[in-house]
């Protein structure tokens, strides 16, 4: 089969539909991708054929704000997307989805493919898909379901694990489980994760590529370090690797690691609490200091620390002394917080794997006749 996949321009909302690509690859069928220019390279490494559709999420904030004489800048925007959650629904749910619509029309018609994989929150590639009269299947990238809109006909691939999903999401018409696997680019583990002959515990920190902080960063490494532990920043893309300043000895800073390979030498992480993130560290069986910056960090965090799962940290609480204690405490855990914890890797572990799903994805796919079925809703009050 020819498999069009379509996702935003974002490592968040692409690399958790990678697993299921290279299933697909791998059973022979031909792999293409329609998204924005800034992940071609990788996709491209992975075999797969990428091909420029969309707008990307900045570019979308960027003409909203444009659009809106109230609002200064879209780093407003990012900072408080509550206070302007009319400008995101607008981005995400129009001007972004009227781009991949635009551009995916002419794609499908090349391509010809047999069927589309379409990212949960790339809503133009459903209406491309419609027009094409091509079946779709949906695939989720975290908890809920995005921005509240839905398609209730199209089968949707669930990543999160049922513990863990909202109860609408699991009794959804049409929600097939999918286990999460993590996926990142290849490249050289840091020797500071590398070294087997160092036994000090390693705390892995990222705020990934989308809320990079120097300041939260900073800080967060010179809280951890003080514990005798190894430290391990990724500060991703936005934030340049000397603007955390000078850091304790034990601290290795690095603009990106390969986190699928990192996180089995971890011992514990910190992070944002973006959805991909999150469901790697679950994965991993990793305990989670979580220091949500905004989306729907805000979210999974509060789902994490209800189940038992991760602490966290928001606002002024997030400081040097505090995140030093609350490591401390993920280094030394109960056996019931351990035992939570294997519990969620045992339920992700029988999820069914992208292989398996990608057998069943001809007879998954079912056609979109009816758009009306998704809402155009305000974005959830959890979004800050």
């Amino acid at each position: 089969m020819r498999i069009l996949f379509s996702s935003l321009e974002a490592y968040g909302h692409t690399f958790p539909l990678v697993p299921l690509a290279l299933a697909a690859q791998r059973a022979g069928h031909t792999v293409h991708w329609a998204v924005g220019e800034r992940m071609h390279p990788v996709l491209a490494e992975q075999g797969f054929t990428p091909w420029a559709a969309g707008m990307s999420i900045r570019a979308a904030f960027d003409q909203a704000v444009s659009e809106d004489p109230s609002v200064s800048s879209t780093e407003a925007v990012k900072a408080d997307t509550v206070a302007h959650r009319d400008l995101v629904r607008r981005a995400f749910t129009e001007l972004i989805p009227q781009a991949f619509e635009t551009d995916l029309v002419p794609v499908i018609d090349r391509v010809a493919p047999d069927l589309v994989v379409s990212e949960a929150a790339s809503f133009g590639a459903l209406k491309a898909a419609q027009v094409a009269g091509i079946g779709v299947v949906t695939h989720g990238f975290g908890r809920g379901i995005a921005f509240d809109r839905d398609t209730p006909e199209v089968t949707l691939l669930d990543i999160c694990p049922p513990s863990l999903q909202e109860p609408e999401v699991l009794t959804r018409r049409g929600r097939v489980p999918l286990r999460p696997v993590a996926f990142a680019a290849d490249g050289p583990l840091p020797p500071i994760a590398a070294d087997g002959d160092d036994h000090r515990p390693l705390v892995y920190v990222t705020l990934r590529t989308e809320f990079g902080n120097a300041r939260v960063l900073g800080e967060v490494a010179t809280g951890i370090a003080s514990l005798g532990t190894r430290v391990l920043v990724a500060v991703g893309p936005s934030v340049p690797l000397d603007a955390l300043g000078p850091l304790p000895d034990g601290v290795v800073v690095e603009a990106w690691v390969p986190q699928a390979e990192v996180l089995p030498h971890a011992s514990a992480i910190v992070h944002h609490g973006g959805s991909g993130t999150t469901l790697a560290a679950l994965a991993a069986g990793l305990p989670q200091l979580l220091l949500p910056q905004g989306a729907d960090q805000f979210d999974n965090a509060a789902a994490l620390v209800a189940a038992g799962l991760a602490t966290q940290l928001v606002g002024p609480a997030a400081h040097p002394e505090s995140i030093r204690a609350a490591v401390a405490e993920l280094l030394a855990p109960t056996a019931a917080a351990a035992g939570r914890r294997r519990a969620v890797v045992t339920e992700i572990d029988a999820m069914p794997s992208p292989d398996a799903i990608v057998a069943d994805l001809r007879d998954l796919a079912r056609p979109v006749t009816d758009l009306s079925s998704v809402p155009r809703q305000e974005l959830p009050t959890t979004w800050r």
